[in-house]
């Protein structure tokens, strides 16, 4: 069963962000990760006023590839740069 990785960004350094998206982005594609959709935030209609982010879905063929991709040593080598770059949630649903 597939499954969707929700990530919500806050930004903290806008440069460093676009350098991690890079290199997570050409791991992704390694890993056959689908990308749904990326936006940058509007507005709230209804619920709590989340602070402005970025967002962004991704789809993995299964939950042990998306386990895979997260404790990837590829993976663990920049998650130091994700979290000088923002503040992110991610969160996994299945399909």
């Amino acid at each position: 069963m597939s499954v969707l990785n929700f990530s919500y960004a806050t930004i903290k350094d806008m440069g460093q962000f676009q350098r991690y998206v890079q290199a997570a982005a050409a791991l992704m594609e390694e890993a056959g990760v689908e990308v749904i959709v990326r936006g940058t935030f509007s507005q709230t209609k209804r619920g709590d006023e989340l602070l402005p982010h970025i967002a962004a879905v991704f789809r993995y063929k299964d939950l042990q590839s998306l386990e895979e991709f997260y404790t990837s040593e590829a993976y663990k080598r920049i998650i130091p740069l994700r979290d000088e770059a923002c503040e992110m949630t991610i969160q996994v649903y299945e399909e």
